[in-house]
């Protein structure tokens, strides 16, 4: 065998590496040919298109296995962090592992995704530089072959071929779950059909949810403050292990003392993904009538306007307000905000804080909230997203771990990052402390409902501990009541909990079918 020989064997052997290596990791088996074929389809075309800009068939195929490779550890990751493999959805966040790294870089380890970079940019510029070419190098025609697929996406992108391609993929029988259509059909080709699909049925889906024209109101009843809290990680981890400090939440024990309705909420995520219960909470539409948008709704299906909970109280003379101590840009809230009826949306310009650890501290940010709300006057509905207990909590961080004292959590696997949340935690449960006080019956007689988005990704701590559930917990406050009462539901059905409970307050004269129907 010559040189130029082994040297093309080995590219294509390094290519099929590149797209074999995350199909181990999804355990992807051979059912049908057009499945297999669908998802080699961007590994070849990749490798085709490089190999005719610069000739080299070797770096063609360290390219195609490094992008395999760094693709594999997102989905491995990801699968053992938050119970779920990649989705199509995810490519609109792949920007923000550049913008914000220290949201993603930790959980599969600094030092093994920084390493692997510059190692493949280093052979990749290696191959290019020493290697000679095989054929001659055609970067025009690369390029205008790239174009042409590109033109070829958009064009199927459109109706009516977008209809078309997804009826087509749909004979491919996916189950819409995304880790057994990983394994069936091939990871790239799970995310192709779901997106496609994804696309092709956005609009239908979207439709009943559409706002119906808000009526001119005259406002003359007086109205009291609508306050939701959606508390970063938050729950009762008292139910994790009875080593867990039976003391930890005083705040929230109060509200139940108070006569709160309360109770554990279904989450369709473990560990990340805030957007899900956000926009659940926002609109009450379950994530089945969502099909594939429900991974990541503000990805596309929440940027057209939208029936919601601040439309709602919108037009019933509520000015509303969307706080978040963070950047706005991320997960697109500043797109996706004022599509939901949101009149402004203050980020950390206007709050304080940082877009990077520390963050913003929950009860700080709860007494900003309240000096915003004396400042806007009662007729204010704020929806406020807290930052201050977000992952990571790394074990390694300095300082002593907090709660360590004789609890016995420290010594368990992720035990330092447990006690940290439950640190961060119990600064959660002051905020909710503070504006039981402030915004109680005797004060500004507010609607209070402050619930978690999800629970916190320490995996290796709640397997260890044999705690697999999956809730997180809500409170609602709405005046004094005789008893506490539990009521456990999925998270879009506080949406209409909510609006019930506005209605029965005399708060909502007008209220829109869409936003009542939603759920």
């Amino acid at each position: 065998m010559t040189a130029d020989a082994a040297r093309f064997m080995i590219g294509v052997a390094a290519a099929l590496a590149g797209w074999l290596i995350p199909r181990a990791v999804a355990r992807a088996r051979i059912e049908t040919l057009a499945a297999v074929g669908l998802d080699l389809a961007p590994a070849l075309l990749t490798a085709v298109l490089i190999s005719l800009a610069c000739g080299r068939a070797l770096f063609a195929g360290a390219v195609v296995l490094a992008l395999g490779s760094g693709f594999a550890l997102a989905d491995a990751t990801k699968r053992a962090v938050l119970r779920e493999p990649v989705v199509f959805s995810d490519m609109s966040e792949l920007g923000h592992v550049f913008t914000h790294p220290h949201l993603y870089l930790p959980f599969a380890g600094p030092a093994v995704v920084i390493g692997g970079a510059l190692a493949a940019a280093g052979l990749a510029v290696g191959l290019l530089i020493f290697t000679p070419p095989l054929w001659s190098p055609h970067p025009l025609a690369a390029f205008a072959a790239a174009l042409l697929v590109g033109g070829g996406w958009w064009f199927v992108s459109r109706e009516p071929w977008l209809g078309r391609a997804a009826e087509l993929l749909r004979r491919l029988q996916p189950s819409g779950e995304p880790g057994a259509d990983a394994a069936r059909l091939g990871p790239f080709a799970a995310l192709l059909v779901h997106g496609v699909i994804a696309r092709a049925e956005r609009d239908q889906r979207r439709a009943p949810y559409r706002p119906l024209p808000a009526p001119a109101l005259q406002v003359t009843r007086a109205l009291s403050p609508v306050v939701v809290v959606q508390c970063e990680s938050f729950f009762d981890a008292r139910r994790v292990s009875p080593q867990v400090p039976q003391d930890l939440l005083p705040g929230f024990d109060a509200c139940r003392a108070r006569g709160a309705i309360y109770g554990r909420m279904e989450i369709p995520a473990w560990g990340a993904n805030t957007m899900r219960a956000e926009f659940a909470v926002l609109t009450g539409i379950g994530e089945a009538r969502l099909g594939y948008d429900r991974f990541n709704p503000y990805h596309a299906f929440a940027r057209a306007p939208l029936a919601s909970l601040a439309r709602c109280l919108r037009a019933n003379g509520y000015r509303t307000l969307c706080l978040h101590p963070y950047d706005r840009r991320f997960f697109r809230r500043d797109l996706t905000m004022p599509a939901l009826g949101f009149d402004a949306f203050l980020g950390c310009e206007e709050l304080g804080g940082s877009a990077r650890p520390p963050y913003l501290s929950d009860l700080e940010f709860g007494r900003r909230l309240v000096r915003i709300l004396d400042e806007a006057g009662p007729a204010t509905f704020i929806f406020a997203i807290t930052m201050g207990n977000h992952g990571p909590w790394p074990d390694h961080a300095p300082g002593p771990a907090p709660l360590a004292g004789g609890c016995g959590l420290g010594d368990l696997p992720q035990g330092r990052a447990l006690l940290r949340y439950l640190h961060g935690l119990k600064a959660s449960d002051e905020m909710l402390a503070l504006l039981l006080d402030e915004l109680g019956p005797q004060r500004r007689d507010a609607l209070l409902r402050f619930y978690g988005d999800h629970q916190p990704s320490l995996p290796a701590a709640f397997g260890h501990l044999g705690f697999a559930d999956w809730a997180s917990d809500y409170i609602l406050l709405d005046g004094p009541s005789a008893r506490a009462q539990r009521i456990d539901l999925p998270v879009h059905r506080l949406h209409s909990m909510i609006l019930d409970r506005l209605c029965r307050r005399g708060v909502i004269v007008d209220p829109q079918p869409a936003a009542l129907g939603a759920a």
